[in-house]
């Protein structure tokens, strides 16, 4: 498994920290302490996470936000088809090797032969089939758009699993390393309820679960990942206030969690904590509902995005991160240099396309709804600024996670919450902007022709990033959204925790939140 397996073999080498080019919160970032002896990991350890959002059931295909369920356990209790490392590639888990047809529109994949579920029935072809057939049929938030281009899954062998595309992209490897490839026994599918009950071939199985508040998991049997499995139990727990996470974090109530940008200022010299801070493909944007009036007129759209300083608000409210111009983090397929500063800090820019849009006066949003998650006094920074050339807004803080189904339906012309590139860009794309979650309104056949364009599987790697830099720029030109930061999480944790490192699967794209390879050593 490249480097994270790696690290979870070292447990003598020091967590990596891969830095931004802003550096930490207010200073310079601290390494986490270094590793210590094989001899000292604790195999009876218990892993206590905390988390400031909880997942509401356990059903991976009905998730409404991927990278909540997958931090919050899933991904411990369920194996998936591939995994995607912390450079964005794809490597197989359960599968071990895959191809394409030379059009692009048939993926054959060899499946692992040595894992079972916990009765001992073998994660086989049957099994994955029923999965991904679930998975592209059941009317779900995020998963079922995600499968659209899967047309029929075909079993060829014991261990071989054919699906047939609608068309050719590069992207299926990414979806069935997200929610769309975790595999439960199709007993539960069957016969149970994956709502509130769980049955994988992952690590650890479920020994409670209290939707939103807490999630306990133990070692289960004889993994078949050696290198895995470390800890004997895994507690998650919802803790919403940053504070109160630092207080049980000190206390020694919690062993690891992550925390917003600034909210870990301090905290480099406390002893027994380490701070690791990753950039991830992830943000934070003014969503723009431009199938509503007057955000219909680009030049309305334009001029909001003039009309508030992403350095100031970055650098007060988000520290360590990096203001966000694009769609598309720097260091990600999509991102184009050429597209920085775009829409410069301009006040007066903004009125002036508003008068040419026949709004002299300035224009009234209404609420704009702010995800609960976010810094506080963003809403009324956002309000301040925006005001100064003539755009007035109502902030009104909403639950983080019931704000993308208030979003859904179409009744507000704002939202401040956090978007992503996804895994994989053209993935990405399809989910920021073709999800009625993430943008209620209709898109265009412009972007629809330079979405398809870009993702096939038959270019190159440089023609496809060339093409997802045109239609990066497309957005940009467009404004069908305010970009205002992209952000470095910093990780908190206990010295006890090992091999957890900004080299984990999925760093660098939607975080690394895979757990099965940490350890922790004895407590003294």
């Amino acid at each position: 498994m490249g480097m994270r397996r790696l690290l979870a073999l070292l447990a003598t080498a020091l967590v990596v920290v891969m830095l931004s080019a802003c550096g930490g919160d207010g200073g310079e970032p601290a390494d986490a302490a270094p590793g210590t002896a094989e001899s000292e990991i604790d195999p009876n350890a218990t892993l206590r996470y905390a988390g400031q959002v909880g997942i509401p059931d356990l059903d991976p295909h009905r998730a409404r936000s991927e990278v909540l369920s997958f931090s919050y356990g899933l991904g411990m209790v369920y194996d998936r088809l591939f995994t995607v490392t912390a450079d964005g590639k794809t490597e197989g888990m359960l599968v071990t090797d895959w191809e394409l047809s030379m059009d692009g529109t048939i993926m054959s994949m060899n499946l692992r032969e040595d894992v079972t579920f916990r009765d001992g029935a073998p994660v086989d072809a049957a099994a994955v089939k029923v999965n991904l057939d679930r998975a592209r049929t059941l009317e779900t938030p995020v998963v079922k758009a995600q499968m659209a281009a899967v047309q029929e899954v075909l079993v060829t062998g014991p261990y071989q699993v054919q699906l047939q595309l609608s068309r050719p992209t590069p992207a299926m490897p990414y979806v069935l390393a997200m929610m769309s490839g975790y595999i439960m026994h199709p007993a539960l599918i069957a016969n149970g309820d994956p709502r509130t009950e769980a049955n994988g071939s992952g690590p650890y199985a479920v020994e409670s679960f209290v939707p939103t508040k807490s999630l306990t998991l133990v070692r289960d049997g004889n993994y078949w990942d050696p290198e895995a499995a470390k800890l004997a139990r895994i507690e998650y727990t919802t803790i919403g206030d940053p504070q109160a996470f630092l207080n049980a974090l000190r206390g020694g109530q919690v062993d690891i969690g992550q925390m917003q940008p600034g909210e870990a200022s301090g905290l480099d010299t406390v002893p027994g904590i380490n701070i690791v801070r990753v950039p991830h493909g992830i943000g934070v944007s003014l969503y723009l509902n431009y199938g509503r009036e007057p955000l219909d007129d680009i030049r309305v759209r334009q001029a909001i995005n003039y009309a508030y300083n992403r350095e100031a608000i970055t650098g007060a409210l988000l520290p360590g991160s990096v203001p966000a111009y694009q769609h598309y983090r720097e260091g990600l397929p999509g991102y184009d240099p050429e597209l920085e500063k775009s829409y410069e800090y301009d006040p007066a820019e903004a009125r002036r396309l508003l008068t040419e849009a026949g709004y002299p006066g300035g224009i009234d949003l209404g609420e704009v709804m702010i995800s609960q998650a976010l810094p506080s006094p963003i809403g009324d920074v956002m309000q301040e600024q925006l005001s100064e050339a003539g755009i007035r807004i109502q902030p009104v803080v909403v639950d983080s996670v019931a704000i993308f189904q208030q979003w859904a339906s179409g009744q507000y012309s704002g939202q401040i919450s956090f978007n992503g590139t996804g895994s994989e860009p053209g993935l990405g794309a399809v989910h920021r902007w073709k999800t009625p979650s993430s943008n209620p309104a209709p898109t265009t056949p412009e972007f629809e022709e330079m979405l398809t364009a870009a993702s096939d599987s038959r270019l190159t790697d440089t023609e496809r990033i060339a093409r997802y830099e045109e239609l990066n720029g497309y957005l940009v030109e467009q404004a069908w959204a305010a970009p205002i930061s992209w952000l470095n999480f910093p990780w908190v944790m206990s010295d006890r925790v090992q091999g957890f490192s900004a080299e984990n699967d999925y760093a660098t794209t939607i975080g690394p939140y895979d757990f099965r390879y940490l350890s922790m050593t004895a407590e003294d």
